[in-house]
């Protein structure tokens, strides 16, 4: 059997055949329980009255049969055929004839067929010749006594059915089906690297889900490609200026050697490459999959520890016992990111680390009491090369990249980042984790 090819026409089949086959198992289940019996206790009471009848005639005398003719005709509209007539064999399309006979021949002892006939009216009469102890009777009934047409009645349930069948998986399919036809629409605009227009988060809960979260999705490609664009431009405009100090420094140094120079070529050619590793970082944490379970404590002892050398003083405050499932390189990596934002801001400073859990969740603040960060520029500084000085240079503002990468790093993860202003001066860098239980 060769299957449609698209959604649509696969739904609609399958709706249709599935309907198709529980009319037929309807149709089926009434002719067995119902239509059968029905007719089998119907023969039986026609049988019985046509042998009665049999009876009956062979008991009247002659004169008074014609009263007995009529008042069977009238009454039970069957007649005896006296005297017996031609009759002939006929198609038996009706399940009721073969019931009758059997009926018959059940209660004569003997094999009785039906004949048929057809009267001057053209009415078609049916035929039974039924023995007695004086002789043979013929007893009929005319085709209007039954008047039934099962197989013209499942035609028309089928035919109807099939119908109704049809349009209804039709018009199921394609409610159906049109979102997702939307949905593959956009797919197509996302991989194309433009954004679709929003769908409409409406209908069943499972398509308005599915609407919410691909809308959701189309925002963060955006989101993506506009930083993957920033980031480009800026690693471009932060090579660019070293490289030409460096060219300039290469030109003097071919003229004179100055150890002031060479210095300045080492610092940028140094600056160059924490730009290139920062970028190497971003990879290699967006790379990780595997969550693992680690101590939260033992976290943060970690970070710490990365930061002895800068003469800060980092303290931390102990919480409750948490374990935690989580990708440790990309908590690490904005851990790391927060504390080294507070080490450049924070005037020298000591910086606390706290946590608590909370709500099902672990939150994690890394403290410092640097000069803040104004509530306009508090989600600006989550994008890419965003200083808060005019100047781009890497001394007074950093690489343009540590939070970009700290927001970037939550998002993957599910996780959420928030700047906000410390009581007594500073800032406060918390980041959310869902907990999980040990």
């Amino acid at each position: 059997m060769m299957l449609p090819r698209t959604l649509f026409g696969r739904t609609t089949l399958v709706i249709a055949l599935v309907s198709f086959a529980f009319q037929i198992f309807t149709i089926a289940i009434i002719t067995t329980f119902a239509l059968v019996p029905l007719g089998r206790n119907a023969t039986n009471d026609l049988a019985a009255l046509m042998i009665e009848t049999a009876e009956n005639w062979q008991g009247e005398p002659a004169g008074d049969r014609p009263w007995l003719q009529e008042r069977i005709g009238r009454l039970y509209r069957i007649q005896v055929q006296d005297p017996p007539a031609e009759v002939a064999g006929f198609p038996r399309m009706l399940p009721y004839f073969q019931l009758l006979e059997a009926a018959l021949s059940s209660r004569t002892g003997e094999s009785i067929v039906l004949r048929a006939s057809h009267a001057d009216d053209g009415e078609e009469w049916y035929w039974a010749d039924l023995p007695t102890e004086r002789g043979t009777v013929r007893v009929g009934f005319p085709a209007s006594r039954v008047d039934v047409q099962p197989w013209l009645a499942m035609l028309l349930i089928l035919a109807v059915g099939i119908f109704v069948t049809l349009n209804t998986s039709a018009g199921l399919a394609s409610w159906l089906i049109r979102p997702l036809a939307r949905l593959a629409s956009a797919t197509q605009r996302i991989g194309q690297g433009r954004r679709p227009e929003p769908l409409a988060e409406t209908g069943p809960t499972e398509l308005a889900t599915l609407a919410r979260e691909f809308n959701r999705m189309g925002e963060q490609v955006e989101e993506l490609l506009a930083n993957r664009t920033t980031l480009l431009a800026g690693i471009s405009h932060d090579l660019r200026t070293p490289l030409a100090r460096i060219q300039l420094a290469l030109g003097m140094l071919s003229e004179k050697p100055d150890r002031d120079l060479i210095d300045r070529v080492l610092r940028d050619v140094e600056g160059m490459n924490e730009l290139i590793a920062r970028c190497l970082e971003v990879s290699r944490d967006f790379a990780e999959q595997a969550s693992v379970r680690l101590n939260l404590c033992d976290l943060l002892a970690g970070v710490a520890a990365e930061f002895a050398h800068t003469g800060v003083e980092i303290r931390g405050r102990k919480g409750p016992e948490c374990n935690l499932s989580v990708r440790p390189l990309a908590l690490r990596r904005i851990l790391a990111n927060l504390v080294d934002n507070a080490v450049r801001y924070g005037n020298g400073q000591p910086i606390d680390i706290e946590y608590r859990v909370d709500d099902g969740r672990v939150e994690v603040c890394v403290l410092d009491r640097g000069p803040g960060i104004p509530a306009s520029e508090r989600e600006a500084v989550f994008r890419p090369f965003h200083r808060l000085e005019p100047s781009r240079s890497s001394r007074t503002g950093g690489s343009g990249l540590g939070l970009a990468i700290v927001r970037q790093l939550a998002a993957a993860n599910d996780w959420t980042v928030e700047l906000a202003e410390r009581p007594g001066g500073g800032t406060a860098a918390c980041v959310r984790v869902p907990l999980e239980e040990a």
